[in-house]
Protein backbone atom coordinates (compact mmCIF):
# COMPACT_ATOMS: atom_id res chain seq x y z
CA UNK A 1 0.00 0.00 0.00
CA UNK A 2 1.34 3.72 -1.05
CA UNK A 3 1.89 5.66 1.80
CA UNK A 4 0.86 9.62 1.26
CA UNK A 5 3.71 10.42 0.61
CA UNK A 6 4.64 8.28 -1.81
CA UNK A 7 1.82 9.35 -3.23
CA UNK A 8 2.54 12.83 -3.43
CA UNK A 9 6.08 12.02 -4.96
CA UNK A 10 4.48 10.04 -7.41
CA UNK A 11 2.30 12.86 -8.75
CA UNK A 12 5.18 15.53 -8.11
CA UNK A 13 7.26 13.69 -10.76
CA UNK A 14 4.25 13.06 -13.34
CA UNK A 15 3.81 17.14 -12.96
CA UNK A 16 7.07 17.67 -13.50
CA UNK A 17 7.28 15.23 -16.17
CA UNK A 18 4.40 16.80 -18.20
CA UNK A 19 5.86 20.19 -18.02
CA UNK A 20 9.37 19.01 -19.23
CA UNK A 21 7.95 18.04 -22.34
CA UNK A 22 4.96 20.51 -22.93
CA UNK A 23 7.36 23.50 -22.30
CA UNK A 24 10.74 23.73 -23.60
CA UNK A 25 11.56 25.00 -19.86
CA UNK A 26 15.70 26.43 -21.66
CA UNK A 27 13.79 28.76 -23.61
CA UNK A 28 11.69 29.79 -20.97
CA UNK A 29 13.81 30.40 -18.50
CA UNK A 30 16.42 32.37 -20.69
CA UNK A 31 13.86 34.65 -22.02
CA UNK A 32 12.18 34.97 -18.40
CA UNK A 33 16.15 36.39 -17.12
CA UNK A 34 17.22 38.19 -20.15
CA UNK A 35 13.77 40.19 -19.52
CA UNK A 36 14.44 40.57 -15.86
CA UNK A 37 18.08 41.98 -16.27
CA UNK A 38 16.41 44.08 -18.84
CA UNK A 39 14.82 45.35 -16.02
CA UNK A 40 17.39 45.59 -13.34
CA UNK A 41 19.56 47.45 -15.50
CA UNK A 42 16.50 50.18 -16.68
CA UNK A 43 15.98 50.53 -13.06
CA UNK A 44 19.73 51.39 -12.47
CA UNK A 45 19.93 53.94 -15.29
CA UNK A 46 16.97 55.82 -14.41
CA UNK A 47 17.33 55.70 -10.60
CA UNK A 48 18.64 59.20 -10.68
CA UNK A 49 16.10 60.67 -12.69
CA UNK A 50 12.91 61.14 -10.81
CA UNK A 51 10.87 61.95 -13.98
CA UNK A 52 12.45 58.91 -16.10
CA UNK A 53 12.23 56.26 -13.53
CA UNK A 54 8.77 55.95 -14.60
CA UNK A 55 10.05 53.93 -17.61
CA UNK A 56 10.80 50.62 -15.67
CA UNK A 57 7.07 50.64 -13.90
CA UNK A 58 6.17 51.09 -17.66
CA UNK A 59 8.45 48.35 -18.82
CA UNK A 60 7.53 46.23 -16.18
CA UNK A 61 3.73 46.69 -16.82
CA UNK A 62 4.85 45.63 -20.30
CA UNK A 63 6.32 42.67 -18.83
CA UNK A 64 3.55 41.59 -17.05
CA UNK A 65 1.04 42.96 -20.23
CA UNK A 66 3.44 40.34 -22.42
CA UNK A 67 3.30 37.36 -20.43
CA UNK A 68 -0.36 37.51 -19.97
CA UNK A 69 -0.35 37.64 -23.73
CA UNK A 70 1.76 35.08 -23.88
CA UNK A 71 0.27 32.82 -22.33
CA UNK A 72 -2.91 33.41 -24.86
CA UNK A 73 -0.67 33.14 -27.43
CA UNK A 74 1.23 29.61 -26.08
CA UNK A 75 -1.93 27.85 -25.76
CA UNK A 76 -3.58 28.59 -29.50
CA UNK A 77 -4.51 26.14 -31.73
CA UNK A 78 -1.84 25.50 -34.40
CA UNK A 79 -3.93 26.54 -37.23
CA UNK A 80 -5.00 30.24 -35.49
CA UNK A 81 -1.34 31.75 -36.85
CA UNK A 82 -1.91 29.86 -40.43
CA UNK A 83 -4.75 31.78 -40.28
CA UNK A 84 -4.09 34.92 -39.28
CA UNK A 85 -1.34 35.64 -41.46
CA UNK A 86 -3.28 37.73 -43.89
CA UNK A 87 -5.24 39.86 -41.20
CA UNK A 88 -2.38 40.77 -39.32
CA UNK A 89 -0.45 41.54 -42.36
CA UNK A 90 -2.83 43.75 -43.82
CA UNK A 91 -3.13 45.71 -40.18
CA UNK A 92 0.35 45.89 -40.12
CA UNK A 93 0.36 47.98 -43.32
CA UNK A 94 -1.97 50.32 -42.18
CA UNK A 95 -0.40 51.18 -39.14
CA UNK A 96 2.27 51.57 -40.66
CA UNK A 97 0.83 53.91 -43.45
CA UNK A 98 -0.79 55.92 -40.76
CA UNK A 99 1.93 56.68 -38.63
CA UNK A 100 3.43 58.74 -41.59
CA UNK A 101 0.66 60.93 -41.05
CA UNK A 102 0.17 61.19 -37.65
CA UNK A 103 3.14 59.64 -36.04
CA UNK A 104 5.22 61.68 -33.46
CA UNK A 105 8.66 62.22 -34.15
CA UNK A 106 11.67 61.39 -31.89
CA UNK A 107 15.06 61.79 -32.60
CA UNK A 108 14.45 62.01 -36.48
CA UNK A 109 12.63 59.02 -36.82
CA UNK A 110 8.74 59.28 -37.16
CA UNK A 111 7.46 55.94 -36.03
CA UNK A 112 5.18 56.39 -32.99
CA UNK A 113 2.09 56.34 -32.84
CA UNK A 114 0.86 58.04 -29.59
CA UNK A 115 -2.33 56.42 -27.57
CA UNK A 116 -2.67 59.07 -24.60
CA UNK A 117 -1.20 56.38 -21.77
CA UNK A 118 1.63 54.61 -24.02
CA UNK A 119 2.82 55.02 -27.67
CA UNK A 120 2.59 52.18 -30.36
CA UNK A 121 5.46 51.53 -32.23
CA UNK A 122 3.96 49.80 -36.30
CA UNK A 123 7.31 48.63 -37.40
CA UNK A 124 7.91 46.40 -33.90
CA UNK A 125 4.47 44.63 -34.22
CA UNK A 126 5.22 44.68 -38.68
CA UNK A 127 8.39 42.20 -38.11
CA UNK A 128 6.30 39.62 -36.27
CA UNK A 129 3.15 39.95 -38.78
CA UNK A 130 5.69 39.82 -42.26
CA UNK A 131 7.01 36.66 -40.79
CA UNK A 132 3.45 35.08 -40.70
CA UNK A 133 2.87 36.29 -43.93
CA UNK A 134 5.84 34.60 -45.22
CA UNK A 135 5.68 31.83 -43.42
CA UNK A 136 1.93 31.19 -45.08
CA UNK A 137 3.40 31.49 -48.75
CA UNK A 138 6.18 29.16 -48.01
CA UNK A 139 3.76 26.67 -47.19
CA UNK A 140 1.93 26.53 -49.70
CA UNK A 141 2.25 23.35 -51.53
CA UNK A 142 2.88 24.85 -55.31
CA UNK A 143 5.31 27.35 -54.25
CA UNK A 144 8.79 27.44 -55.67
CA UNK A 145 11.27 29.67 -54.51
CA UNK A 146 13.46 29.42 -57.20
CA UNK A 147 11.13 30.49 -59.48
CA UNK A 148 10.95 34.11 -60.61
CA UNK A 149 7.11 34.13 -59.14
CA UNK A 150 7.91 32.80 -56.20
CA UNK A 151 10.73 34.77 -55.25
CA UNK A 152 8.71 37.89 -56.52
CA UNK A 153 6.20 37.37 -54.52
CA UNK A 154 7.85 37.04 -50.96
CA UNK A 155 10.42 40.10 -52.48
CA UNK A 156 6.93 42.26 -52.33
CA UNK A 157 5.29 41.11 -48.74
CA UNK A 158 8.67 42.49 -47.23
CA UNK A 159 9.18 45.38 -49.49
CA UNK A 160 5.93 46.68 -48.57
CA UNK A 161 6.65 47.46 -45.21
CA UNK A 162 10.33 48.23 -45.67
CA UNK A 163 9.95 50.84 -47.74
CA UNK A 164 6.87 52.41 -45.40
CA UNK A 165 9.61 51.95 -42.76
CA UNK A 166 12.53 53.73 -44.81
CA UNK A 167 9.46 56.52 -45.48
CA UNK A 168 9.82 56.85 -41.23
CA UNK A 169 13.86 57.29 -41.44
CA UNK A 170 14.36 54.44 -39.47
CA UNK A 171 16.76 52.60 -41.44
CA UNK A 172 17.91 50.20 -38.66
CA UNK A 173 14.58 48.67 -38.32
CA UNK A 174 14.44 48.10 -42.53
CA UNK A 175 17.65 46.04 -42.07
CA UNK A 176 16.13 43.82 -40.09
CA UNK A 177 13.65 43.14 -42.52
CA UNK A 178 16.22 42.35 -45.33
CA UNK A 179 17.47 39.87 -42.91
CA UNK A 180 13.62 38.43 -42.44
CA UNK A 181 14.14 38.00 -46.54
CA UNK A 182 17.29 36.27 -46.52
CA UNK A 183 16.73 33.79 -43.63
CA UNK A 184 13.39 33.01 -45.02
CA UNK A 185 14.83 32.28 -48.82
CA UNK A 186 17.55 30.15 -47.47
CA UNK A 187 15.85 27.81 -45.16
CA UNK A 188 13.28 26.99 -47.85
CA UNK A 189 15.62 26.04 -50.40
CA UNK A 190 17.21 29.03 -52.20
CA UNK A 191 20.49 28.21 -53.92
CA UNK A 192 23.53 29.36 -51.97
CA UNK A 193 24.12 30.95 -55.43
CA UNK A 194 21.60 33.54 -55.57
CA UNK A 195 21.92 34.35 -51.55
CA UNK A 196 25.55 35.39 -52.92
CA UNK A 197 23.67 37.70 -55.74
CA UNK A 198 21.76 39.33 -52.94
CA UNK A 199 24.18 39.83 -49.87
CA UNK A 200 27.35 40.57 -52.24
CA UNK A 201 26.30 43.75 -53.46
CA UNK A 202 25.95 45.21 -49.87
CA UNK A 203 28.59 43.73 -48.69
CA UNK A 204 30.70 45.90 -51.25
CA UNK A 205 29.12 48.91 -50.70
CA UNK A 206 29.82 48.73 -46.92
CA UNK A 207 33.64 48.17 -47.83
CA UNK A 208 33.97 51.00 -50.48
CA UNK A 209 32.96 53.12 -47.95
CA UNK A 210 36.46 52.00 -46.15
CA UNK A 211 38.07 52.83 -49.23
CA UNK A 212 39.81 51.82 -52.30
CA UNK A 213 41.77 48.59 -50.67
CA UNK A 214 38.75 47.24 -48.96
CA UNK A 215 36.77 47.45 -52.61
CA UNK A 216 39.12 46.26 -54.27
CA UNK A 217 39.48 42.89 -52.08
CA UNK A 218 35.62 42.70 -52.34
CA UNK A 219 35.43 42.56 -55.91
CA UNK A 220 38.13 40.26 -56.36
CA UNK A 221 36.41 38.12 -53.69
CA UNK A 222 33.40 38.45 -55.74
CA UNK A 223 35.07 37.56 -58.90
CA UNK A 224 36.30 34.31 -56.75
CA UNK A 225 33.49 33.17 -56.01
CA UNK A 226 31.88 33.33 -59.17
CA UNK A 227 34.42 31.02 -61.04
CA UNK A 228 33.96 28.80 -57.95
CA UNK A 229 30.26 28.64 -59.20
CA UNK A 230 31.33 28.58 -63.35
CA UNK A 231 28.14 30.12 -64.24
CA UNK A 232 27.84 31.32 -67.86
CA UNK A 233 29.96 34.12 -68.90
CA UNK A 234 27.42 36.84 -69.74
CA UNK A 235 25.69 36.15 -66.49
CA UNK A 236 28.84 36.21 -64.61
CA UNK A 237 29.76 39.93 -65.89
CA UNK A 238 25.94 40.61 -65.32
CA UNK A 239 26.75 39.95 -61.53
CA UNK A 240 30.07 41.58 -61.38
CA UNK A 241 28.60 44.84 -62.69
CA UNK A 242 26.03 44.89 -60.38
CA UNK A 243 28.54 44.48 -57.61
CA UNK A 244 30.50 47.84 -59.28
CA UNK A 245 27.14 49.85 -59.51
CA UNK A 246 26.69 49.12 -55.67
CA UNK A 247 29.83 50.43 -54.92
CA UNK A 248 28.74 53.35 -57.52
CA UNK A 249 25.32 53.54 -56.25
CA UNK A 250 25.86 53.69 -52.59
CA UNK A 251 26.59 57.24 -52.66
CA UNK A 252 23.22 57.76 -53.94
CA UNK A 253 21.59 55.96 -50.71
CA UNK A 254 23.69 58.78 -48.41
CA UNK A 255 20.94 61.45 -50.21
CA UNK A 256 17.96 59.14 -48.46
CA UNK A 257 19.77 59.56 -44.89
CA UNK A 258 19.02 61.78 -42.33
CA UNK A 259 21.58 64.49 -41.09
CA UNK A 260 22.09 62.21 -37.99
CA UNK A 261 22.35 59.27 -40.01
CA UNK A 262 24.96 60.14 -42.06
CA UNK A 263 27.31 61.30 -39.19
CA UNK A 264 26.96 58.31 -37.51
CA UNK A 265 27.99 56.60 -40.27
CA UNK A 266 31.29 58.96 -40.37
CA UNK A 267 31.96 58.28 -36.50
CA UNK A 268 31.91 55.33 -37.07
CA UNK A 269 34.42 55.23 -39.87
CA UNK A 270 36.51 57.94 -37.64
CA UNK A 271 36.27 57.85 -34.51
CA UNK A 272 37.06 61.25 -33.53
CA UNK A 273 35.71 62.54 -36.20
CA UNK A 274 32.67 64.53 -33.73
CA UNK A 275 33.47 63.05 -30.49
CA UNK A 276 31.67 65.83 -28.31
CA UNK A 277 28.62 66.04 -31.28
CA UNK A 278 27.32 62.97 -32.72
CA UNK A 279 29.93 60.71 -32.03
CA UNK A 280 29.21 61.39 -28.49
CA UNK A 281 27.27 57.79 -27.38
CA UNK A 282 29.12 55.97 -29.00
CA UNK A 283 32.47 57.01 -27.42
CA UNK A 284 30.53 56.79 -23.84
CA UNK A 285 29.19 53.42 -24.37
CA UNK A 286 32.58 51.77 -25.14
CA UNK A 287 34.12 54.06 -22.68
CA UNK A 288 31.07 52.28 -20.19
CA UNK A 289 31.74 48.84 -20.98
CA UNK A 290 35.66 48.87 -21.20
CA UNK A 291 35.37 50.89 -17.35
CA UNK A 292 33.93 47.86 -15.92
CA UNK A 293 36.42 45.29 -16.17
CA UNK A 294 36.08 41.90 -14.87
CA UNK A 295 33.11 41.88 -12.09
CA UNK A 296 31.90 45.05 -12.98
CA UNK A 297 31.33 48.72 -10.39
CA UNK A 298 28.35 46.45 -8.71
CA UNK A 299 24.70 47.43 -9.77
CA UNK A 300 23.93 51.24 -8.94
CA UNK A 301 27.50 52.46 -8.64
CA UNK A 302 29.02 52.86 -11.98
CA UNK A 303 29.82 56.64 -12.87
CA UNK A 304 29.15 56.16 -16.73
CA UNK A 305 25.55 55.10 -15.95
CA UNK A 306 24.96 56.99 -12.62
CA UNK A 307 26.41 60.29 -13.87
CA UNK A 308 23.85 60.58 -16.97
CA UNK A 309 27.38 60.38 -20.01
CA UNK A 310 24.40 58.37 -22.02
CA UNK A 311 21.68 59.82 -23.07
CA UNK A 312 18.95 57.70 -22.96
CA UNK A 313 20.90 54.57 -22.08
CA UNK A 314 18.09 52.41 -21.03
CA UNK A 315 17.07 52.35 -24.75
CA UNK A 316 19.48 51.30 -27.29
CA UNK A 317 22.46 51.36 -25.43
CA UNK A 318 21.05 48.89 -22.40
CA UNK A 319 24.14 46.54 -22.88
CA UNK A 320 26.14 49.25 -21.23
CA UNK A 321 24.31 48.91 -17.94
CA UNK A 322 25.38 45.19 -17.73
CA UNK A 323 28.90 46.02 -19.01
CA UNK A 324 29.60 48.60 -16.65
CA UNK A 325 27.94 47.55 -13.35
CA UNK A 326 27.90 43.65 -13.78
CA UNK A 327 31.70 43.91 -16.08
CA UNK A 328 32.79 41.17 -18.63
CA UNK A 329 31.21 38.50 -16.44
CA UNK A 330 27.83 39.98 -16.30
CA UNK A 331 28.45 40.70 -20.08
CA UNK A 332 28.95 37.16 -20.93
CA UNK A 333 26.38 35.54 -18.85
CA UNK A 334 23.96 37.63 -21.31
CA UNK A 335 25.68 36.76 -23.85
CA UNK A 336 25.11 33.03 -22.76
CA UNK A 337 21.42 33.61 -22.37
CA UNK A 338 21.14 34.86 -25.70
CA UNK A 339 22.81 31.57 -27.28
CA UNK A 340 20.39 29.59 -25.58
CA UNK A 341 17.49 31.26 -26.48
CA UNK A 342 18.70 31.28 -30.09
CA UNK A 343 19.77 28.10 -30.05
CA UNK A 344 16.55 26.23 -28.63
CA UNK A 345 14.77 28.06 -31.50
CA UNK A 346 16.87 26.33 -33.94
CA UNK A 347 16.25 23.49 -32.27
CA UNK A 348 12.58 23.82 -32.63
CA UNK A 349 12.37 24.84 -36.44
CA UNK A 350 14.75 21.49 -37.23
CA UNK A 351 12.29 19.47 -35.38
CA UNK A 352 8.92 20.92 -36.12
CA UNK A 353 6.78 18.42 -38.56
CA UNK A 354 5.59 22.03 -40.83
CA UNK A 355 7.10 24.51 -43.23
CA UNK A 356 5.14 26.95 -42.04
CA UNK A 357 6.09 26.46 -38.10
CA UNK A 358 9.56 26.04 -39.06
CA UNK A 359 10.12 29.10 -41.38
CA UNK A 360 7.95 31.29 -38.32
CA UNK A 361 10.77 30.14 -35.84
CA UNK A 362 13.93 30.87 -38.38
CA UNK A 363 12.97 34.07 -39.21
CA UNK A 364 12.18 34.89 -35.85
CA UNK A 365 16.09 33.77 -35.08
CA UNK A 366 17.07 36.62 -38.16
CA UNK A 367 15.23 39.12 -35.60
CA UNK A 368 16.85 38.24 -33.15
CA UNK A 369 20.00 37.67 -34.09
CA UNK A 370 20.18 40.92 -36.03
CA UNK A 371 19.15 42.74 -33.04
CA UNK A 372 21.84 41.04 -30.74
CA UNK A 373 24.93 41.75 -33.38
CA UNK A 374 24.23 45.50 -34.78
CA UNK A 375 22.78 46.60 -31.21
CA UNK A 376 25.98 44.93 -29.04
CA UNK A 377 28.40 45.75 -32.26
CA UNK A 378 27.13 49.50 -32.28
CA UNK A 379 27.76 49.51 -27.83
CA UNK A 380 31.28 48.54 -28.67
CA UNK A 381 31.84 50.16 -32.14
CA UNK A 382 32.07 47.23 -34.50
CA UNK A 383 29.02 48.59 -36.30
CA UNK A 384 27.76 52.49 -37.25
CA UNK A 385 24.77 53.71 -34.51
CA UNK A 386 21.38 52.71 -36.15
CA UNK A 387 19.23 52.73 -32.81
CA UNK A 388 17.78 49.23 -32.75
CA UNK A 389 16.62 48.07 -29.52
CA UNK A 390 18.16 44.62 -27.54
CA UNK A 391 15.64 42.52 -27.77
CA UNK A 392 13.80 41.56 -24.54
CA UNK A 393 16.17 44.35 -22.35
CA UNK A 394 16.07 47.20 -24.38
CA UNK A 395 13.39 49.75 -22.58
CA UNK A 396 10.15 50.00 -25.37
CA UNK A 397 6.90 48.08 -24.86
CA UNK A 398 6.09 47.40 -28.54
CA UNK A 399 9.76 45.58 -28.93
CA UNK A 400 9.40 43.95 -25.78
CA UNK A 401 5.66 42.49 -26.06
CA UNK A 402 6.28 41.73 -29.61
CA UNK A 403 9.26 39.95 -29.06
CA UNK A 404 7.70 37.89 -25.91
CA UNK A 405 4.87 36.93 -28.32
CA UNK A 406 6.87 35.52 -30.91
CA UNK A 407 9.03 33.74 -27.95
CA UNK A 408 5.54 32.12 -26.77
CA UNK A 409 4.58 30.99 -30.43
CA UNK A 410 8.34 29.21 -30.46
CA UNK A 411 6.82 27.74 -27.04
CA UNK A 412 3.69 26.93 -28.43
CA UNK A 413 5.50 25.37 -31.57
CA UNK A 414 7.34 23.32 -29.34
CA UNK A 415 4.39 22.16 -27.48
CA UNK A 416 3.06 20.69 -30.58
CA UNK A 417 6.24 19.76 -32.37
CA UNK A 418 4.77 16.13 -33.32
CA UNK A 419 1.25 17.24 -34.78
CA UNK A 420 0.98 17.31 -37.90
CA UNK A 421 -1.55 20.50 -37.98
Amino acid sequence: MFKPWQQTKIKSEKIEGNLSRDLDLYLFISSFLIIVIGLVSIYSSTYNLPYLHINFYKQLTFAILGLLLGLIVYNLPLKVFNLAALPFYIISILLLVIVLFIGKKVSGNQNWINIGFFSLQPSEISKFAVILMLSSIYSRKDFNVNSIKGFLTVSLIVAIPAMLIVLQKDIGTAIVFFSIFLFGLFWNGLSGFSVFVLISPIIVAVLSLLGFIPLLISLIFVIVVLIYFKKELFLSLGIFGLNLSAAILVELFFKFLSPHQINRIKNFLDPNYDPLGSGYNALQAKIAVGSGGLFGKGFMSGSQTQLKFIPEQWTDFIFCVVGEEFGFVGSVFVLILYFIVISRLLYIARTTDSVFRSSVIIMIISVFLTHIFINIGMTIGLVPVIGIPLPLMSYGGSALVTNMMMIATALNFYRHRTSLA
